[in-house]
């Protein structure tokens, strides 16, 4: 995340994907890994981007494209229950979370509705304070090569930082960005534009963050409906698709050279809702009092 599609009722949906040349190095190293390892980064490494431009359609057909999957949650309990403790912890806290935030992550702000949903609500008040919620599998659930996916109703809102992503399980040990990171989706400005990188150490700085990967333009934005977001990861490359089309794509054989390959190893999943901070910037007086991120379910498919 760094914690960091439209629906086509009269057809498909276009996406292209921009590079982040300018805009990469502009962004703070540290949204979620710096979170997680409890630690600064030393610098920040601009590696390249991949640029992909697909053809995308509607998202509201699409339900599980994973039949073969190995673990599905499908966030089913009462309404205000925190989501299944064997695979979900909540992250809680203030503190800035390593990119100056304002939320403070409470328990009660990311719980099911009742109806087959997890909902983050993040609530900002008119004196600049901010709640929200983060849910993790660290420690529970980790996933090595193959595909991790969820549909996923995104909000929109100035100063909002929807994400839905991935961290390498060795970040208590070695720290991030060491440990690596995928950023399946996150939209830190607006759901007009979503963001798919990596984030991993170079080869002769494990401390230094190494990018790649790239920006997908949304003609329609992703807060219109629910949408699937999924990433494959193998030996040989990573893959992210937005309702089954690739939108992002960056090969181990093509990759920067100063990005260190992490992404094969195994992986946590991670949902959350972040307000304020260096990236994306403070809410401002558009920005909704209260917005919500739903997550309709969630399936990994290993190998």
């Amino acid at each position: 995340m760094s914690r960091h599609a439209g629906r086509g009722d009269d057809g498909p949906v276009g996406r292209r994907v921009a590079r982040r040349a300018g805009r990469l190095a502009a962004r703070p190293a540290v949204v979620a890994g710096v979170v997680a390892a409890g630690s600064g980064v030393l610098a920040l490494v601009l590696v390249g981007a991949s640029v992909v431009v697909p053809v995308v359609r509607a998202a509201t057909g699409i339900e599980a494209p994973l039949g073969d999957a190995t673990w599905t949650e499908d966030f089913d309990g009462p309404a205000g229950t925190p989501p299944d403790a064997a695979s979900w912890t909540a992250q809680t806290g203030a503190g800035g979370w390593g990119n100056d935030e304002l939320q403070t992550y409470t328990a009660d702000a990311a719980v099911l509705d009742g109806d087959g949903h997890l909902v983050i609500t993040a609530t900002v008040g008119a004196d600049g304070s901010a709640t929200s919620g983060r849910i993790t599998t660290q420690t529970k659930r980790s996933f090595g090569a193959g595909t991790v996916a969820a549909r996923v109703r995104l909000p929109d809102g100035t100063g909002l930082l929807p994400a839905f992503w991935l961290l390498g399980d060795s970040v208590d040990t070695v720290g991030w960005p060491a440990a690596g990171e995928v950023d399946v989706v996150e939209t830190p400005f607006s759901t007009g534009t979503s963001t798919h990188l990596l984030h991993g150490g170079t080869l002769t700085a494990p401390t230094t963050d190494a990018q790649a990967g790239g920006d997908a333009v949304h003609d329609v934005p992703l807060s219109d409906d629910f949408h699937v977001f999924a990433v494959t990861r193998t030996v040989d490359a990573v893959t992210w698709t937005i309702d089954d089309e690739e939108v992002q794509r960056v090969d181990r054989a093509s990759a920067p050279d100063g990005l260190r390959w992490v992404f094969t190893q195994p992986f946590h999943v991670l949902f959350s809702l972040a307000v304020g901070g260096r990236w994306p910037g403070s809410p401002d007086e558009t920005t909704p009092a209260e917005s919500r991120m739903v997550v309709d379910w969630v399936r990994a498919a290993e190998g």
